[in-house]
């Protein structure tokens, strides 16, 4: 029985056939490879996002949870380099300190500086007015325990005044200067004024 020649052009053709079937699976292995890469990727995004988070939090939580001993003390002392801008000190803290004005040197920058400012005992809801070189930048500023920003000039004076008090004591407040890191703390009384020398670097 004589055993039929393949034609060359078949020949041709199934090789060129078996070769597409290889290529196909190399591509088809390789798009796998791809997507296992893709996911396993993916998952390592997810994972170091989450590793942020919770690294920014835990900054937050450690900056903000000053024992109150330290904090009473520091708010003492009337300025403090380690507590943080909307740090509140127990509402049933006690502390007695003098109405003082406050001159801030070494700014830095463009000429302006930003000034924040809350109750350092909390939501009290004093008012004051605020006002920068004599003119008003604030007519009635509102106190609680969430941070206000202003933006003061360089070189100016800052005055703070004392509008309305709803607590029946002096009104409470801290003014910080992020580029100094100083928190500084003061009271007011209704009618009485607090200055802030604000003085740049030479």
């Amino acid at each position: 029985m004589k055993r039929q020649k393949k034609d060359p052009k078949q020949m041709f053709g199934e090789n060129q056939e078996h070769a597409q079937l290889n290529s196909n699976e190399e591509i088809s292995e390789e798009r796998v490879n791809q997507e296992e890469l893709f996911h396993g990727e993916k998952k390592f995004r997810s994972g170091l996002g989450i590793l942020s988070i919770l690294f920014f939090f835990l900054m937050f939580t450690l900056e903000s949870t000053i024992p109150e001993e330290v904090a009473v003390n520091e708010v003492k002392n009337r300025i403090s380099a380690e507590i943080p801008s909307g740090y509140t000190l127990d509402t049933n803290t006690n502390i007695q300190i003098d109405s003082r004005d406050f001159e801030v040197s070494g700014f830095d920058g463009d000429g302006t500086a930003r000034m924040l400012i809350w109750d350092y005992i909390g939501d009290s809801n004093n008012e004051i007015q605020i006002l920068v070189d004599g003119q008003v930048v604030r007519e009635n500023h509102m106190l609680n325990s969430n941070v206000a920003a202003y933006s003061v000039p360089v070189p100016s004076v800052v005055t703070i005044r004392g509008v309305n008090n709803n607590a029946g004591t002096p009104i409470t407040y801290a003014v910080k200067f992020p580029d100094r890191k100083q928190t500084l703390f003061n009271i007011v009384t209704v009618n009485g004024a607090n200055q802030y020398t604000l003085i740049p670097r030479l």
